[in-house]
């Protein structure tokens, strides 16, 4: 009896840990701190993908994830709740993503807040991260003055899209295209 027990916990707890290592092999977080992280975990939840959600993401804390997903948009009193300052969270963005690329994790950029989530605050974390992100997937109405556009690197793909829904097919083709099930 004591066997069976034993082998059925073995089981049991293989499945949690595969369960586990799957929702990682993605993980969102913010960079300035808006509720628009948790807007992509929902929308990935429709594509049957369970992401992983850390809104204070470190460069430390980043494990065998095949891509991290960093939704930029600054909201002043996510930043309060968090904590954190301007320089601290913009300090954090830029380790993670340079972390990231060390480690040959994918780092997709979204910004799905439209032009409302612009302004000076937002600007400062899009101009800290764009050019360290391997894609950009943004809602066309936030890159109307051109600074993802500007400040992606070389060679790197912008696709702007008209709604936070609309970039659901390229999120699950950018997912696809690295290896993220």
């Amino acid at each position: 009896m004591k066997h069976l027990i034993g082998a059925f916990l073995m089981v049991v707890g293989g499945l949690v840990l595969a369960s586990v290592a799957g929702a990682e092999e993605v993980t969102i977080t913010s960079v300035g701190q808006t509720s628009d992280g948790m807007l992509v975990k929902v929308l990935m939840k429709g594509m049957a993908v369970d992401p992983g959600y850390n809104s204070g993401l470190s460069a430390q804390a980043l494990g065998t994830q095949k891509a991290i997903i960093v939704v930029v948009g600054a909201s002043s009193k996510g930043l309060g709740a968090a904590g954190v300052t301007l320089d601290q969270e913009r300090m954090r963005a830029r380790l993670l993503l340079q972390e990231a690329r060390k480690k040959g994790i994918r780092v997709l950029l979204m910004h799905i807040g439209g032009a409302r989530r612009r302004g000076e605050l937002s600007d400062t974390f899009i101009e800290a991260t764009a050019g360290l992100a391997d894609r950009l997937i943004v809602v066309a109405s936030g890159n109307l003055d051109g600074i993802f556009t500007r400040g992606r690197s070389p060679g790197v793909t912008l696709t702007e899209v008209e709604t936070p829904r609309a970039a659901v097919p390229v999120l699950g083709a950018t997912l696809e295209e690295w290896g993220v099930k």
